[in-house]
């Protein structure tokens, strides 16, 4: 059986059909929550125009950057060393350093439940 799935793209101010070269995504944010809109070029147009006094007197923001999450290296090495030594206990190959397989990893979290 063939199956072909086409995706119809709709103005969400006036719900009026759109070809996929007609859809203009509009990306905005209001008070800490994040929208998005498909617009036809005529409504994008009317948006953005609507907002324009506002833009004209506002400070651009840098978005907030979130600190990266970091493992402690002492940390990471125990976690490799008890990865590496479960995968030889159950037959797998593993080099003593470096990146661990992503299917020896797989395989791990498996096995542990995770």
């Amino acid at each position: 059986m063939a199956r072909r799935e086409i995706t119809q793209y709709f103005d969400d101010l006036d719900n009026s059909p759109l070809e996929d070269s007609e859809v203009n995504i509009i990306h905005f944010s209001v008070d800490g929550s994040h929208y998005t809109l498909d617009l036809s070029e005529e409504n994008a147009a009317a948006f953005r125009a609507a907002l324009d006094p506002w833009i004209a007197v506002a400070q651009v923001a840098q978005a907030p950057q979130k600190a990266p999450t970091r493992v402690s290296t002492a940390a990471q090495r125990e976690r490799s060393r008890a990865i590496r030594e479960w995968a030889r206990a159950n037959g797998m190959e593993v080099s003593d350093r470096g990146k661990i397989a992503a299917s020896v990893l797989e395989a791990y979290e498996k096995a542990h439940g995770r």
